[in-house]
């Protein structure tokens, strides 16, 4: 009889081991042991928007994205469109602004809506902006087409190769022009952002590990984005000094703007992300406005203002 019970508790013993060891190995396999010690990647985005041509505080924006630039890292400077109209250059069309840009180097900027003509008797054909025609960098804007393409001129997204990372930036824009009919809505089809970008999602994905919205949608629009890792936001002059986070399913995504007009900044959004299962997920996020006391003057910035007056 004893030896019976200890051969029916041997058993018993060994089922609830070998138990135990499968739970163990499954839990294991879907948490990382040590979720510090993953693979990072870290991603600093300097950011403008809605300038509408007020340049005072360029050249010390300038300084500081030297500065941030030599500290070393993935640093990606962009704007969120609407840089000349109703400006001290605003007569230029966009020159002045555009030097300026690019000099100090910009990545990307997507057109605003005041970026647009607003009349035949301004410009009809887009693709003659003198933004378009003197920009060294690539001018963004994903939703407005011309028989089903985009205007010459304008990308629909960029991919920059950051150490071997795939970093994609989506540009979408306002539908101001439309809903104020503008004479140009007559020729060119202006799409809902928010639609655009996620077609355009599509076709990102598979070429990019991560994606990021450079959006003059307008922060209702923006709220509503999904599928990205974060939005450089613009159009309502929002002043947030730190960033507004939306909820896409368990991740969340920060939007940043940096006021506009007379009231606009220079800010900071740092990105740290982990790769999990394959993907590089958003760990951790940080958002700034820089203060620019005691920040110098970069004299070549200036001196391009100085030339236009």
């Amino acid at each position: 009889m004893k030896k019976t019970s200890k051969r029916v508790f041997k058993k018993f013993r060994t089922a609830f081991f070998l138990a135990i060891t499968i739970l163990f190995s499954l839990t294991c396999s879907s948490v990382p042991e040590n979720f510090d010690i993953l693979p990072e990647f870290k991603l600093t985005i300097l950011h403008t928007n809605d300038l509408h041509g007020r340049l005072t505080n360029m050249p010390q924006y300038s300084t500081i994205i030297k500065q941030v630039r030599n500290e070393g890292g993935n640093v990606l400077l962009l704007d969120g469109g609407d840089i000349y109209r109703r400006g001290t250059y605003e007569r230029f069309n966009g020159t002045v602004e555009t030097e300026i840009f690019n000099t100090m180097k910009y990545d990307a900027m997507v057109f605003g809506n005041a970026d647009f003509p607003f009349n035949d008797k301004e410009l009809y054909d887009i693709s003659e902006h003198t933004i378009l025609k003197l920009a060294k960098f690539p001018v963004l804007c994903g939703n407005v087409t011309i028989n089903g393409n985009y205007i010459e001129g304008f990308k629909p997204y960029i991919i920059k190769n950051m150490n071997g990372i795939e970093v994609a930036i989506i540009g979408v824009t306002s539908l101001k022009p439309l809903h104020r009919a503008y004479d140009l809505t007559k020729r060119y089809l202006f799409e809902d952002p928010v639609q655009a970008l996620n077609k355009l999602l599509v076709e990102v994905k598979e070429k990019s590990n991560i994606q990021i919205a450079l959006s003059h949608a307008g922060f209702s629009a923006d709220k509503t984005m999904r599928g990205i890792s974060a939005v450089i936001s613009a159009d309502a002059h929002l002043k947030l000094r730190s960033p507004y986070i939306i909820k896409d399913g368990k991740r969340q995504i920060p939007i940043v703007q940096a006021g506009g007009e007379r009231n606009n900044y220079l800010g900071r959004l740092d990105l740290i992300y982990i790769k999990l299962q394959g993907q590089w997920v958003l760990k951790e996020f940080k958002g700034r406005l820089f203060s620019l006391k005691d920040i110098p003057e970069d004299i070549e910035i200036q001196n391009i203002s100085d030339k236009y007056n």
